[in-house]
């Protein structure tokens, strides 16, 4: 009896060492982290702005996804904002790139302009 638990649990200690051996060799090389750049405090007002503008001019359109492309400095008192947009309506799913030019200091809308991806 006591040979038989001896065994099982030998058997048992085994497969773990082994199963935990196989997976840590089958991890991919962990990358170092990359460093980003910080998302603006900011971006969210002009986000909620360009999903707007989307809406309005696609009022059948549903988004479906949302990226925050990232901010040019144009001028000191220019900047713009990028952002996607998936879209998608009964017909078809496409891009609209929605692009805020606003003032930084005033924090004011200057200009706003969307256009499908093609």
């Amino acid at each position: 009896m006591i040979k038989k638990v001896w065994i099982s649990t030998l058997c048992s200690m085994f497969l773990l060492a082994g199963g935990s051996f196989v997976s840590a060799q089958q991890k991919p090389p962990q990358k170092p982290p990359q460093q980003e750049q910080p998302m603006p405090s900011d971006y969210e007002k002009w986000g909620k702005i360009a999903v707007e503008l989307a809406k309005l001019n696609y009022p059948d359109g549903r988004i479906i996804d949302y990226q925050y492309k990232g901010r040019e400095k144009i001028t000191d008192k220019q900047w713009k904002d990028t952002f996607e947009l998936k879209i998608q309506t009964k017909d078809r799913t496409f891009t609209a790139k929605v692009m805020i030019l606003f003032n930084p200091q005033t924090e004011s809308l200057l200009s706003l302009s969307i256009e499908e991806v093609k």
